[in-house]
């Protein structure tokens, strides 16, 4: 219905100023905020180098390399020992000399803080070197080394690290070791009591450690290593069969679900070859004009217009219309003494009366209110409820409609009864797009147990791939969600309209192709008043009755278009400038050109349907 918007154009403008000047003030600030922070720097190479002596004491020199993009005040790192642990003998300098070197002691460790000069250098390696005790770990049977290469406190992703690891020992031979994880390792080898290893690049907050066992050490002292008495090494091999049996079962969960991605982009394709694909018809033989006498305006509404059945406001009108056809109501034109009521008369608006009959008969064609279905009459009691005896003006039906709560909770009913009349599936097939619904829950579903379950068995920091199965996992989930919760979006995609249904669609498709074609309609204009009556009608229907109603007024002279029973609507196509004048009729009901509470009375229909 149309709807009467309050002028608010000073007001808009008003809120738009103010709008405008928050943006450029947010703008401002921002830029002023972003420059002083708007500096960079990577971590462009990082290298550890451990070496454990006899006593089982551990020396670690590291270094890491920065660049720098802008002015930086300092750089800093700390050092922490774990429980059981100590740090001791704590050295640091820097590759530009004019760095200034701060150490300041912290619980458990040390925090080492470099001063930069001004201007801040392009390049800055930070030099590190310090003294571990309780690292190493004497078991009964063997000697264990646990250590972090890369700890997971940075902020940056490392390009390249490179380290080693010299251990107590003869030959390679004593050694044995073990990388976590190892997807970034790019290069690792023993050369006779040295580990050396390379990596790619190594992500923000992901450590890097290395694990390697060795001949036990000999009288180990309790001040400077881990005494365990108990034997480590069968739980040591434990352990680490375990991590790599993890990793394989990790490279085929990810090969699985790969191929699960797969499927799922898949299986769309399939359920549109099977159920998507529109049969085969002969269109020939449908014309243009034909129309089924039938055909109820608001089943072909509800078929062409509509949301899986549910009519449009276009359809409400049409059955106002129809009614109007068969003789149960009648138009007028307003009588003088009318059309100075307030009520009933806008300025610049025009106007019609719809009249009802004193009985149910109709005297022009004998027909009686039984043979309407059930939401035919509901709207001629509508009419009939808001009239006064037994005539109301079209504007003021149309502003008691709107301001009325019953009225929209009447819409809504009348809206479902059409839907069960028109019974939408001998029209269109749902199989596939059911199909679809229910294979995107079963995704959406499995991909969030997927998810959890993935968590829980293998951590990201330990197992990298874990990762990349999140993205796909969260890809697929997401799918799957949009699948379920715009189902209905995608139904003629996955949907097809039945033979009977497809004939339907492409004869009303016709129909409207030609009463909106002014060159058809003069090659073939129908036979009588009473037909251009019906067409106009099935014209509502369909959304076009402004361009029907066009090209009457150039077709049809104005002595004949006096006896059409919608002569108060089409008149005004005669006695105003043209179409951009519009009428009472079209500018309170078209859907499509219409004003806003048309198209607000549709969204009502199909939100309160009860489909998605």
């Amino acid at each position: 219905m149309g709807l009467l918007d309050a002028s608010c154009g000073d007001a808009r403008e008003a809120k738009l100023r103010y709008l405008l000047l928050k943006t450029v003030t947010f703008l401002l600030l921002t830029i002023c905020l972003v420059s002083p922070v708007s500096a960079k720097y990577s971590l462009e190479e990082a290298e550890t180098h451990i070496t454990v002596d006899t006593r089982g004491v551990v020396h670690v020199e590291e270094s890491v390399s920065y660049a720098f993009d802008g002015k930086y005040i300092d750089v800093h790192r700390e050092i922490k020992a774990l429980p059981g642990e100590s740090i001791e003998n704590v050295e640091a300098h820097f590759s530009d000399k004019e760095c200034e070197l701060l150490i300041e002691p912290i619980q458990d460790g040390y925090r080492l803080i470099g001063v930069l000069p001004d201007p801040t250098p392009k390049r800055l390696t930070f030099h590190i070197s310090y003294d571990c005790y309780g690292v190493v770990k004497v078991h009964r049977d063997v000697s264990e080394l646990n250590y972090k290469l890369w700890g997971d406190e940075w902020e940056k992703p490392l390009k390249k690290f490179k380290g080693s690891v010299m251990l107590p020992v003869n030959n390679e031979s004593e050694i044995r070791y073990w990388i976590h994880p190892v997807d970034y390792t790019r290069e690792v080898n023993v050369k006779n009591d040295v580990i050396l290893v390379r990596t790619d690049e190594i992500p923000t907050t992901q450590w890097y450690e290395i694990r390697a066992v060795f001949p036990r050490i000999a009288s180990p002292n309790p001040d400077l290593v881990q005494v365990d008495n108990a034997a480590g090494l069968e739980k040591i091999l434990a352990t680490e069969s375990e991590y790599q049996k993890k990793g394989l079962i990790l490279e085929d969960l990810y090969s699985a679900t790969v191929l699960f991605a797969l499927l799922v982009l898949a299986f769309p394709l399939f359920i549109y070859y099977l159920y998507g694909r529109e049969p085969e018809i002969d269109y020939k033989t449908i014309s243009k004009k034909e129309i089924s006498a039938d055909s109820k305006p608001a089943v072909v509404n509800a078929v062409m217009k509509g949301n899986m059945g549910i009519p449009t406001i276009d359809g409400f009108t049409a059955t106002i219309m129809d009614l109007t056809n068969r003789g149960y109501i009648s138009f007028r034109n307003l009588k003088p003494e009318e059309k100075d009521s307030p009520d009933i008369q806008e300025p610049g608006s025009s106007d019609f009366m719809i009249e009802l009959p004193g009985n149910e008969k109709d005297p022009q064609t004998s027909r009686v209110s039984t043979e309407l279905e059930d939401f035919e009459e509901d709207v001629l009691s509508l009419l009939k409820a808001h009239a006064s005896e037994g005539k109301i003006s079209w504007k003021k039906f149309e502003k008691e409609l709107q301001n009325g709560q019953d009225s929209y909770k009447f819409l809504i009913a009348w809206s479902k009864k059409v839907q069960a009349y028109t019974g939408f599936d001998k029209f269109f097939q749902f199989t596939g797009n059911v199909y679809m619904y229910w294979f995107a829950r079963l995704v959406l579903i499995a991909s969030i147990v997927y998810y959890i379950l993935i968590t829980g068995f293998f951590p990201s920091k330990a197992f990298p791939l874990t990762s990349k199965i999140f993205v796909l996992t969260a890809s697929i989930g997401i799918y799957g969600f949009i699948m379920t919760k715009y189902s209905n979006a995608f139904v003629t995609v996955f949907g097809r309209w039945t033979p009977e249904g497809s004939l339907y669609y492409k004869r009303w498709s016709n129909f409207k192709k030609y009463v909106t074609d002014l060159s058809a309609l003069k090659e073939h204009p129908p036979e009588s008043i009473e037909v251009w009556d019906s067409y106009l009608i099935y014209a509502v229907s369909l959304g076009v009755a402004k361009e029907m109603l066009q090209n009457i007024s150039q077709i049809v002279p104005p002595e004949q278009i006096k006896k059409s029973r919608f002569h108060p609507i089409s008149c005004n196509y005669y006695n105003q400038s043209g179409y951009e004048h519009g009428n009472a009729f079209s500018s309170s009901y078209q859907g499509g050109d219409g004003d806003r509470g048309a198209s607000n009375i549709k969204s009502g229909f199909e939100e309160n349907s009860g489909t998605e």
